[in-house]
């Protein structure tokens, strides 16, 4: 389900907008502010949701529910 950004919880997946338009990549939201992605130039990597690149890419977040 969707989620809004100030109610996100750890473990939501969270969605960028970087090299094309749309969804282009993702990670897990992991509380306090960051996520946990896998990049090409870095690695697995940890960031904040708000710092000046992901900020600007951001396009939303979804809740997996079971």
């Amino acid at each position: 389900i969707p989620v809004h950004y100030n109610q996100l919880q750890p473990g939501d997946m969270v969605y960028f907008s970087t090299y094309e338009p749309g969804p282009s990549h993702n990670g897990i939201y992991m509380g306090s502010g960051k996520f946990i992605s896998a990049t090409s130039s870095r690695g697995v990597s940890i960031d904040r949701l708000d710092s000046a690149y992901w900020g600007a890419r951001y396009i939303g977040a979804r809740r997996v529910i079971r």
